[in-house]
């Protein structure tokens, strides 16, 4: 048993840090793609080119720096605590644990939230129907509705900050019973 522990920790570290270096070369290509796409296209439209805005270029960018602070925080801590089995304590609960998690869950949040209006816009702007293609937001409205994405989800992610904390084996809990029902029924099936 102590034997598998051990690979257990040792594929925890080389596989996190595999995901790490990946990631973060993969999300910070994205972001450059992502920001080039934009502005090539704000400028087609600025030389008068009747093409239309891509807006799912927008979405897909936010969804990408979420998913660069997914790799860039909730990570390593994941990497520090099973890989090499540091131990919360009571003084670092904030930054490790608490902030951790909604870290972790807001962005994990967004980024799918981003992906499915960036299908949903995509559908909406292919679709042979002309009500659903004048449908498709405008830029401002798209910035809109990925501001209220960003609020809403930030908002609802708020109690994982005030009912997380640190158990007597170190490990990061949720106390209060009717948020910990909620987290395993609800959000773990319906948002993952």
């Amino acid at each position: 048993m102590i034997q598998l522990d051990i690979i257990s920790h040792q594929l925890t570290i080389i596989i996190g840090i595999i995901m790490f270096i990946f990631g973060l070369i993969g999300n910070i290509l994205n972001i450059c793609i992502f920001t080039n796409w934009s502005r090539s296209r704000r400028t087609a439209i600025n030389n008068n080119n009747n093409n239309r805005t891509n807006n799912s270029s927008l979405y897909l960018l936010v969804s990408s720096i979420a998913n660069l602070i997914l790799i860039i925080y909730p990570l390593p801590t994941r990497i520090l605590f099973d890989g090499y089995q540091y131990q919360v304590t009571q003084r670092d609960v904030f930054i490790l644990c608490k902030f951790r998690y909604y870290v972790m869950h807001t962005c994990d949040i967004i980024s799918l939230t981003c992906v499915c209006m960036a299908t949903f816009d995509r559908y909406l702007i292919s679709s042979r129907n002309v009500r659903f293609r004048h449908m498709s937001t405008t830029r401002q409205g798209t910035k809109f509705i990925i501001f209220l994405i960003i609020f809403i989800l930030g908002l609802h992610s708020i109690p994982l900050i005030i009912y997380y904390n640190v158990s007597t084996t170190g490990q990061c809990i949720i106390y209060f019973s009717i948020y910990l029902n909620y987290y395993r029924y609800t959000f773990q099936i319906f948002f993952h």
